[in-house]
């Protein structure tokens, strides 16, 4: 096997198609309208070269017993096609690239850093298909790029520009995305699982379909023709302190994966995002910032919320069993056919928030939380826990404090509350606790009261 050194040279039109030229040198080479098809390139040094309107499909830059990987590092790549080519541990450290082809191409375990892959979305970078298993791409330039279909498991992305790609049907578990720039990019079908967006800011998120993709058939759509779920999963990912403000995340799942840690989203902000059908179960997220943000029919069962804000928040048949809600804020939410049964609610705000018949209290505990002008027509408090709790003005017709399926035999215990100029038309008090309540002005016309506890209740001009 020869070993050709082409240093410094100026190769235009060279056909080396098939052959083998591991452990060659290019450095600082001028390579244009250059064929390297099928091409052995192991251990060949490319160094600061040029390359022009080159075919490099499925040559092979990958090291083995005999050859080191390739180093393609400073190299200016301009026009050149990668398809299918085994980049496996490759140096591209700082290439800079333009119509760049990298459609199923292997780069695992390669070298990025820096590097400018960059594109128009006019005119995208292909990554299709492209195999970047624990590649660095720290620092790296991927505008516009095209990456569906692409494996980044546990790559490394710490600060790269991922400025309108096109990210679906994508693999991206225990990537690094730290410092990463997310802005006006399509994002469905991603495997996002164990991956690291601390602090991370996305913006622009599937607000439009770009043009080039499809959609798998079936897929239900909107008025826009957007997906109504985009199939992503953050399950045991690292959010803390992430920002996705007016992102389109319907349908994302950030459950926590079996036997790995808690999916974290303490501090991070959702405000006026879409995550309807988006599953938030038994994630640890802690003064979450979710002011009105759109969570119909999203999965929280026992997740820890305390502190969260919520205002104005869409919780429309949100399943919140078994929440943590402590002292957080839901400040004019809409929480029609919602549940919290056996919820923590302790010094919550629900001021102005409103439900219906749907709406399921029961067993919760609302001890010391804000009600106030709140409208629960037809909702259920059975065995909830209010003491202490300001309702006052808040409409309660037709809602339910009864006992419960518990085995006890005592009604929901709204000690002390402040029912102030409250309305309880037809509501259900049965075996209730209303011992030291302040119950003036309040309206309890046509009110089950049977067996209710009323020591000490203040009832000036109360309506019985």
């Amino acid at each position: 096997m020869a070993v050709f050194n082409f240093n410094e040279q100026s190769l235009v039109g060279d056909i080396f198609n098939g052959q083998n030229l591991n452990g060659s040198t290019f450095f600082k080479a001028s390579l244009t309208d250059v064929q390297f098809v099928g091409t052995k390139l192991r251990g060949t040094d490319f160094r600061e070269s040029n390359w022009l309107n080159v075919d490099a499909s499925n040559a092979i830059f990958a090291p083995n017993n005999n050859f080191g990987p390739s180093d393609l590092s400073l190299a200016t790549l301009t026009n050149v096609n990668f398809s299918g080519a085994n980049l496996k541990e490759a140096n591209l450290f700082k290439v800079s690239t333009n119509g760049i082809n990298l459609s199923n191409a292997n780069l695992t375990d390669a070298i990025l850093g820096e590097a400018n892959l960059s594109g128009e979305q006019s005119e995208r970078p292909n990554f299709q298909g492209v195999n970047l298993t624990r590649a660095d791409l720290s620092l790296a330039n991927l505008k516009a790029a095209d990456l569906k279909g692409a494996t980044l498991v546990d790559a490394n992305l710490n600060g790269a520009s991922l400025e309108a790609t096109i990210i679906q049907d994508v693999n991206a578990r225990g990537a690094d995305f730290r410092n990463t720039n997310f802005t006006d990019i399509f994002l469905f079908d991603v495997n996002f699982n164990l991956a690291n967006f601390e602090g991370v800011s996305i913006s622009d998120v599937n607000s439009s379909l770009p043009e080039g993709v499809v959609l798998p058939p079936g897929t239900p759509v909107d008025g826009f023709g957007l997906p109504t779920d985009f199939n992503l999963r953050f399950r045991s990912a690292d959010l803390s302190n992430f920002i996705a403000d007016d992102a389109n995340l319907a349908g994302s799942n950030f459950r926590s994966l079996p036997g790995e840690a808690p999916t974290q989203l303490d501090g991070a902000s959702f405000a006026g995002a879409n995550l309807t059908d988006s599953n938030f179960r038994d994630v640890f997220a802690e003064n979450i910032f979710l002011e009105g943000a759109n969570l119909t029919g999203a999965d929280l069962r026992g997740a820890d919320l305390s502190g969260a804000n919520l205002k104005g928040a869409n919780l429309t048949g949100a399943n919140l069993t078994g929440v943590e809600l402590d002292n957080a804020d839901l400040t004019g939410a809409t929480l029609n056919g919602a549940r919290f049964d056996n919820a923590n609610l302790t010094g919550a705000t629900l001021k102005e928030a409103s439900g219906d018949n749907l709406t399921d209290f029961t067993g919760t505990n609302l001890s010391g939380a804000n009600l106030e002008v709140g409208s629960f027509v037809g909702s259920t408090f059975d065995d909830a826990l209010l003491t202490g709790a300001n309702i006052s003005k808040a409409n309660f017709t037709d809602a339910s404090f009864s006992d419960g399926a518990d085995a006890g035999t005592i009604g929901a215990d709204l000690t002390g509350v402040n029912f102030v100029d409250g309305i309880a038309v037809n509501a259900n008090f049965e075996n209730a606790l209303l011992v030291n309540a302040d119950l003036s002005k309040a309206n309890f016309t046509g009110a089950n009261l049977t067996g209710a506890d009323l020591t000490g209740a203040i009832t000036v001009d109360t309506i019985f």
